[in-house]
């Protein structure tokens, strides 16, 4: 027999606005990809994911790509801080403003870094970043899990989310451990 766990993992999605955060969002709570770009200001989507015969209720905030916005919401399990892989810049704002801000606020939150726009990414382009350059980043920053993505070709989705679970739950045991060393003194 096996037991399902349910647990809800608060999640907030970050970077720069045209990195295809919304689309990114949109494509795992409701399986729509648009074409056109709608800004955000601040949209929530809650859905359900399973990884390894767990339920996890998502709660999801899409945060237009304005930095000062970070600072007015309630610090979340895990931030999922997004760039495009067509975009050196936005690689660049992920260092140089997203994470520092997100580090100002909470620096035991996990981060999964997430190149979007994957279908646009055309090899040999020098002015796009490759999975090396991404995976390099993700290490550097600091981040958990670093996964590319595309929600145009529904490639990627499924496993950002995973990955944000995955690190919600590795941070718990993180924490957890703390205490308990802390209490065996």
């Amino acid at each position: 027999m096996v037991f399902s766990m349910q647990s809800a993992v608060n999640c907030t999605v970050v970077g720069d606005g045209f990195v295809g955060k919304s689309c990114l969002v949109q494509k795992i709570a409701g399986g729509k990809f648009h074409q056109e770009y709608v800004a955000t200001l601040k949209d929530n989507y809650s859905t359900k994911l399973s990884l390894n015969g767990d339920s996890f209720e998502m709660n999801i905030t899409d945060i237009a790509g304005e930095h000062e916005d970070l600072f007015s919401l309630e610090v979340p399990d895990i931030y999922i801080v997004c760039f495009s892989l067509v975009d050196k810049d936005s690689l660049d704002s992920v260092e140089e403003f997203w994470i520092p801000d997100i580090q100002s606020l909470d620096q035991s939150v996990p981060i999964v870094l997430v190149g979007t726009q994957l279908d646009m990414r055309k090899p040999f382009d020098s002015r796009h970043i490759t999975s090396e350059q991404g995976q390099k980043a993700a290490k550097r920053l600091g981040a958990d899990y670093y996964v590319e993505c595309s929600a145009k070709e529904n490639s990627g989705i499924r496993e950002t989310f995973q990955k944000a679970v995955m690190a919600k739950i590795r941070n718990e045991k993180k924490k957890l451990e703390m205490i308990k060393r802390m209490l065996n003194r």
